[in-house]
């Protein structure tokens, strides 16, 4: 795994759960074609830094074949199950994250005030799929636009009908939209 060349923008979200949880999204660019599997890697601290501010790494598995040198963009959604307003201990909130590249880095604050709801809907075969509910901090409202666009533009796309073969490789940040084979009715929404 390789830091990408720069961070282009950050965004914090606080999870309304039970816990309280927060995300991370990040977009960035890549030198070249065919970086994969990005993530967001964690500083650890002996002691908390002063300023609250959580640092990562954007990092990817750079490529390993022929690849076109054009800079392309890259993204990366980063949920965690800690508690943003404890997270450095008791009464001691997360104020927000720093995301470095190679280039750059950059910040975004947490705003302990807004955040963003989630409840799980059970989808027709069955399986348990997350939708948002209410994307306060995202634009507001009840649009939902904001909140589809911060987790899914950037990211690679695969649809099929339900029962097509698909390969086996593993894609952590590809979304994947099962279509059913009657109605073309979207089924099934996952990561992978």
């Amino acid at each position: 795994m390789e830091r990408v060349l720069c961070v282009d923008s950050v965004q914090v979200a606080i999870l309304e759960s039970k816990p309280p949880q927060f995300a991370v999204m990040a977009n960035g660019k890549v030198p070249s074609t065919g970086w994969t599997q990005p993530e967001l890697s964690m500083w650890f601290y002996v002691v908390p830094p002063e300023d609250g501010i959580q640092d990562f790494d954007f990092v990817a598995e750079p490529p390993s074949g022929i690849v076109l040198p054009v800079v392309t963009p890259i993204s990366v959604f980063h949920p965690d199950p800690r508690d943003p307003r404890n997270y450095w201990g008791k009464g001691k909130p997360l104020k927000g994250v720093r995301i470095h590249a190679r280039e750059n880095f950059m910040e975004a604050k947490t705003d302990l005030r807004k955040t963003m709801e989630f409840q799980v809907r059970t989808a027709p075969r069955g399986g348990e799929v997350p939708w948002p509910r209410l994307a306060r901090g995202f634009g507001g409202g009840d649009s939902l636009a904001p909140l589809l666009e911060w987790i899914l533009v950037g990211r690679p796309l695969r649809v099929y009908h339900t029962g097509d073969p698909l390969t086996l490789d593993l894609q952590v940040d590809r979304v994947n939209i099962e279509l059913s084979k009657t109605t073309d009715q979207i089924v099934r929404v996952w990561f992978g």
